[in-house]
């Protein structure tokens, strides 16, 4: 690239031409920029080389983060499925579980567990996610067979119907914290807070949040006074206080502490 005499370019000049190079080539302009008199050009160059830091220490949170799936691939496995699952703690709604097989070369900064990211990053990462997984799948318990069944068994149905369902086998499967060992015939290993510690379990937890977020405003236009829009059925202070209000609606679970108790004077 032909050298670029930044002495003989004004302040807006530089700036306008910095923001169209490329990564590569602000590299090699940086040493001008920081020998620059100007104070607002040489910030310039200190605030590619932050962004610099920043996406290295993002490319090693996600190496870290892949090390689970590394070490599988060195043994031989290709088709290495995570598994999570959002809403277990809500008053209202359904419990949604998530699988989702990564391709090998999957790469994505800053991805993690999906309660760190917020809600326009999850749903950003959802995106890409969907569009380059091998292979990914969601399960539905609705709120009258978590109640009729009981949590922890919809959690682990919830789990098996979504690894069940891939459309590719996995060879191996990592789920967050519950064991599905006996109900599938594929090698697992549940981790605890896995969805802090392993990418598939990450993506996993990305996409079964945003798809119960995604219910969950359908249901806020469906029921308007309880809010769902804001707390996603969890048991906010306001949450609490609509059902004392207005009793709970048919998507509460009416087997949860603080529900029916709270909106027994108004329920049917």
């Amino acid at each position: 690239m032909e050298e670029i005499k930044f002495a003989e370019l004004s302040s807006s000049d530089i700036r306008t031409f910095w923001q169209k190079l490329d990564i590569d080539e602000k590299e090699l302009h940086l040493k001008a920029l920081e020998s620059d008199k100007r104070q607002s050009v040489r910030a310039l160059g200190e605030q590619f080389k932050r962004q610099r830091r920043r996406g290295e220490d993002l490319r090693e949170e996600f190496r870290k983060l892949s090390t689970y799936e590394d070490r599988l691939r060195q043994k031989g496995f290709r088709l290495i499925a995570g598994a999570d699952e959002s809403g277990r703690g809500a008053l209202a709604g359904p419990l949604v579980a998530a699988a989702v097989i990564l391709p090998e070369q999957f790469f994505l900064p800053g991805l993690k567990d999906c309660k760190l990211l917020s809600p326009d990053r999850r749903k950003e990462f959802y995106g890409k996610i969907v569009e380059q997984a091998v292979s990914w799948q969601t399960a539905i318990i609705e709120p009258a067979i978590i109640d009729n069944i009981g949590l922890h068994k919809a959690n682990i149905s919830a789990l098996v119907q979504a690894l069940s369902e891939l459309d590719r086998r996995p060879q191996y499967i990592l789920t967050d914290g519950f064991s599905v060992a006996n109900l599938i015939a594929e090698p697992h290993l549940s981790l605890i807070k896995g969805d802090n510690l392993c990418l598939s379990v990450a993506a996993a937890s990305i996409i079964s949040k945003v798809t119960r977020d995604r219910i969950m405003e359908r249901y806020h236009r469906q029921y308007p006074c309880y809010g769902f829009r804001e707390h996603k059925g969890y048991g906010t202070f306001e949450h609490r206080r609509k059902i004392e209000e207005y009793g709970p609606c048919p998507i509460h679970r009416r087997s949860f502490s603080g529900v029916v108790s709270a909106g027994d004077e108004n329920a049917e």
